[in-house]
Order: C-alpha cells, then structure tokens, then sequence
C-alpha cells in the first residue's frame, strides 16, 4: 500500500467532528516525515494503520505515527511537546526508554525478566501497544533489514513481546508476533502449515464468525443466556502444540473453536448436553476439567464435535472460571511455559480485566485513560553485575540498592557504579541499570543519606544506625469562621472534588475568584477563616469528576463487575488505578464523571452490594 494510500485512510478516520484530531495528525505527519529516514517513516504509517484498524483511541494511533522521534528522528521529549503535546511526547519518550531497554538488555538477562522490567517501565500500556505493533510491522515488512537482524526481531518478538501479549490479554496481536517471526525462523514449517490449513486469514475468521453465530442460535433456541466467543488457531499455536504433544499437524483437532461462557457450574452441564444432542463426537477428545481439574487450578469442559463435517473444539465454563484461566496466574502462563513473575501476577490480573472490559463494553477507544493505571510506576528493576535483579522504590538510591543486598553493605557504602560508570551516592536508578556498590570499612552512615534515600528498609536501618527515634505527627489545626456570600466566578477544586448536593465552601484565591471545596475537605485545616466564604450550587447542569474509592478481597471477575456498574449508571470513567497487595486485598480508585450526588451514591450502594467488597466511598 501507497503512503499516499495510507495517508488518506488515516485522514479519512479523522473526519467529520473530529477536527481537532485531523489538525493533530496532520502535525504528526508532517514532523514524521520530516525527521524520519524514508524506510521508518513508512514504517510508522504502516503502525499508525495498524493500530487504527485494531480500535485504539485517536491519540495512540497518532503516538503510532511519530513514535520513532525520540530514536531515529533524534528529537528530545520537549521538543515533541512543543509540537505534539504532552500526552503524546510522553508515549515517545517512553518508547525511546523501552528501545534502550531492549537494546542494552538483550542476552544479557533473561528474556522473560526483560518481559518483566518492560512492563515495569511503562507508565501508560498504550506506549506497549505501540511497541508490540511496531515489532509485527517489522516482521510483516521485512524489506531494508538485514538478515541478522531479522533474526533478532523474531526471536525477541517471540520471547520477550509474545509473553506480555499473552499476559495482557492480547492475542490477536500475539498471533500476528508469532505467525510472522514464525515465516521469518522456520519458513519451511510455516508454509507446511499454511498449506494443511488450506485457507486465508480472511476465510478462517469468516469461517469462525459463522460457528459463533451458529452456536448462539443454538444455545438462545434452548432458552440459554451464554455469551459465545471463537477463535482460529494460529499457525504458531499449531506449531508449538505439535511440538509439545510430539503429534502430527493432523492430529491437532482444534485448529478452529467455540467458548460458550455461563454463570453457573450447573448451566455448563446443560449446555454439554445441548451440544452433544446436536452434534456428533469425535471419540476420546472429551475432557472435563471441571470435575476433575488440572494441577493449577484450570476448569472448563472441553469436547470436540463435528460441525460442517469438520472437527471443532467446543470449550464450556463459567464467568469464574474464564477470569481466573484468562487473567489469573494459574494456567496459560505456566501451560505456556511462561515463567510467573511474583511482583507483576496481581496488576497484570487487574490490566488483563481492564483490557478484557473495554473488548466487552466496545469502547476501546476509552482506553486513553483507564489503562494508565499503577502499573509498575512505583518500582524497577535492578540487578547486580552477576544479573541478580532487586526490586525497588521508583527513584531509588545506591544506597538503597545497597541495603536491599544486606544492612552490612548498606552501612559501608563508600561508592556505587552504575552501568560500569561512578555516580554519587544520590544517584536516581532506573529500570534494568547494573549497580554495583564499592565499600570500605572505614565509611559510617551518614543522616544526609535520609535526605535522598526511597526505600523504607534502608531508611528503618540508617535511621536505627544513627540512633533517630521515629518522628511524631504533628496535631492539625482547627477551621475558622465562614464570612460572606459571593457571586464571583468560581472553579471545583480538585483535592475534594465537590458535586452538588454535598454542603460546600468557598475560598477566595489570590487571583480573587472563588475555588470551591467540600465542608469537610482536609485541605480547609490551615486555610486563614478570612479566605472563606459562604456558597451555595448554582443551577447549571454539567458533568462533575469525583474520586471513587474500593477496598476489597481480590477475586476472579471482581474489577469488571464494578466497572459495569459504573458504566451502567450513565457515568464515564476518565481513570483507573487499581493494585492488589501480598494479602490479596485490591484497592480500586476511579475517577468519574457524574452530575449530582444522588448519582455517585447509588453506584456506591451497587459496589457495597457485590460479594467481598469491604468499603465503597468517595475520595
């Protein structure tokens, strides 16, 4: 395709009301293709088309356009906020990290840890979208690269991009990885399997629609709620399951299915016996991992039938079951031969629910906020000279790093090379950096090392070391007295977020206009009593962001059924930030749109209502 071709498809989605998104991309355009080598520019229209055709949101196809600035257009992260934006610079500038990332790493660890401090590096998921769609453009358009390193894309897409597909839910992208590093590392296997399979992309999904379509008329003609998903294997999933399984290609019998998701165990078994009244079996290919489930944990029940004169694998489970084989640490990972990496189970579970939410409510186009979650911002990954890796506090120290080896190298801490380079001992650490910590006994803890020390064990030992006792809070001060009413222009404050309905007060800024709080906002304590003024809600209907907040017990399904809720009340969510402790407790914090009080507390009376769920309150 012509890049003129590809220029007028992008433009042309766009169009309409869309004309601050036009005017953007047009900017992108015109920085892309003047900073970029001929070969990358159209590699980055090829990715920005990509990620159209997938429904990601107008700014992550526009960030797909121009995401080679930072490295091969050499342009700094200002720069491109200057042209861009800030959102957009930010997606650069991470993808520029990532590339380093990858390029310094390599061979170095291993390819599942550099999986992990990828993902520990992105602040937003879109920047790996992007990632990963740049890498299956490469291997689609291997024109201009050199076979060496053709190679190296495939393996790395295969090894370190097809895991975080896999564990973020995203399996059409992880198909198109693997087919295509596939064609590029054993051609001959690929054509082999192209040829059983006798049919196009396009005739294997058309193919797959109909069996969906078919088996929900089945199941809504016998009176059952199921929602019916299918999928066709790919060429690499048929390879590696012959590879695993030692069988031919034509023992595999599942290279087409159906997945028939229900509410209750009881409704599996009725829809089995729907299934097998209608269709014939394929001898000894029943599996029921319901009864009898496999050591980690995975049920669902498996059966393969003849549909169309062809064998096709029918799989039945629960809601529960899907979310706990889909986003749960128990079986594809491990079935995968994927290695569990302790730190990221838990928030790869909520972003693969999120990821899995959006698919459900077709609104992929939100994912521009709810998927810039806590998503490893606050920790990286460092390792010793022998690739020893340590998790640690965002920013952390070389004294941090080494106090998390042992308090006895901590305490003797005299210098620190990062990278094979000196740096102070206040040195910010980032993702993957190789620290290596030089002592000496005559070095003493310093109380300047608290200053600029992260973590709280290196901050307990030096603070014991010097013999600090702990610091006592100190007692907040009491609100003073309200003053006069005012009709001046006023603005919500953001640390409360008040909506109409709760009982509010006004502080006169130093701008002279009135910011407007919640009576029991914290941020009141010190505020002088003559900067306050009484005021009331005016009439003006309008949308109003609040903070909603949920504790509760982790558990399959949890994060979708309280986004549903929320998205049922006519509300829209702008973020999402959810993370799950050691105790399998998960903190939820939404930020949504709303237009009264009423409205925000019937959705907190839903939450309340769902099965361990502890608290539901607003921020």
């Amino acid at each position: 395709m012509s890049s003129k071709t590809l220029v007028a498809g992008l433009e042309k989605r766009f169009g309409g009301e869309k004309q601050g998104q036009l005017d953007l991309f047009r900017k992108a355009l015109a920085l892309a293709e003047k900073k970029l080598p001929k070969y990358y520019f159209e590699h980055s229209l090829n990715v920005s088309r990509i990620l159209s055709e997938r429904g990601f949101d107008d700014v992550t196809v526009v960030a797909g356009l121009v995401h080679d600035l930072g490295t091969d257009g050499n342009m700094e992260r200002k720069q491109v906020a200057k042209a861009l934006g800030e959102e957009i610079a930010d997606i650069v500038s991470e993808f520029a990290k990532i590339d380093r990332i990858e390029n310094e790493n390599t061979g170095k660890i291993s390819s599942e840890m550099l999986s992990t401090v990828i993902l520990a590096s992105a602040r937003d998921l879109r920047t790996i979208f992007i990632k990963i769609t740049a890498r299956i453009e490469h291997l689609q358009n291997p024109a201009g690269l050199e076979k060496w390193l053709l190679v190296k894309l495939s393996n790395e897409a295969l090894y370190i991009y097809a895991p975080i597909c896999q564990k973020l839910g995203l399996y059409e992208l992880q198909a198109l990885l693997e087919d295509n590093a596939l064609k590029v590392t054993q051609p001959q296997v690929f054509e082999k399997i192209r040829r059983l399979v006798g049919k196009t992309k396009a005739e294997r999904e058309a193919e797959v629609e109909e069996a969906v379509a078919s088996f929900s008329g089945l199941f809504e003609k016998n009176g059952k709620k199921v929602a019916v998903y299918g999928r066709s294997k790919s060429f690499y999933s048929i390879f590696e399951k012959k590879q695993r399984q030692n069988i031919g290609f034509e023992e595999i019998f599942d290279k087409i299915g159906v997945r028939a998701i229900c509410d209750t165990v009881q409704e599996c078994y009725e829809l089995l016996g729907v299934v097998h009244s209608q269709f014939k079996t394929v001898p000894n290919k029943f599996n029921d991992y319901i009864a009898n489930s496999k050591k980690n944990g995975y049920k669902s029940i498996h059966t393969v039938i003849l549909w169309n004169e062809k064998p096709l694998e029918v799989q039945i489970r629960t809601w529960d079951m899907h979310y706990e084989d889909e986003s749960g640490i128990a079986s594809h990972w491990q079935y995968k031969n994927y290695a569990e990496d302790k730190f990221f189970d838990q928030r790869l579970r909520l972003a693969k629910q999120l990821v899995d939410w959006h698919r459900e409510a077709r609104s992929v186009g939100s994912l521009t906020h709810s998927l810039k979650m806590d998503f490893g911002q606050n920790r990286i990954f460092v390792f010793t000279p022998k690739n020893k890796v340590f998790v640690l506090p965002e920013s952390s120290t070389p004294i941090d790093f080494a106090f998390a080896i042992h308090s006895d190298l901590g305490s003797k801490c005299m210098r620190a090379k990062v990278n094979g380079k000196i740096v102070p001992l206040s040195h910010s650490l980032e993702n993957a950096d190789i620290v290596e910590i030089v002592t000496s006994k005559q070095v003493q803890v310093k109380r300047q090392w608290l200053s600029f020390v992260k973590s709280h064990k290196a901050t307990a030992k030096i603070r014991q070391l010097l013999g600090i006792k702990p610091l006592k809070k100190k007692p907040l001060i009491g609100i003073g007295k309200e003053s006069l009413t005012s009709d001046e222009n006023t603005r919500i404050a953001k640390c409360c977020n008040p909506v109409p309905g709760d009982e509010i007060v006004g502080v006169r800024t130093t701008k002279r206009k009135i910011s407007v709080h919640r009576e029991n906002c914290k941020n009141l304590a010190n505020t002088p009593g003559e900067r306050k003024i009484k005021i009331k809600w005016g009439l003006a209907e309008k949308n109003y962001v609040v903070s909603l907040n949920v504790k509760a017990r982790d558990r399959p399904g949890l994060l979708p059924a309280i986004l549903k809720i929320i998205n049922e009340k006519d509300t829209a969510i702008t973020s999402t930030n959810a993370k799950t402790g050691r105790d399998k407790i998960m903190q939820c914090n939404f930020d949504v749109k709303i237009k009264n009080l009423e409205q925000i507390g019937k959705i907190i009376s839903k939450i309340k209502e769902l099965p361990g769920v502890f608290e539901a309150r607003r921020g």
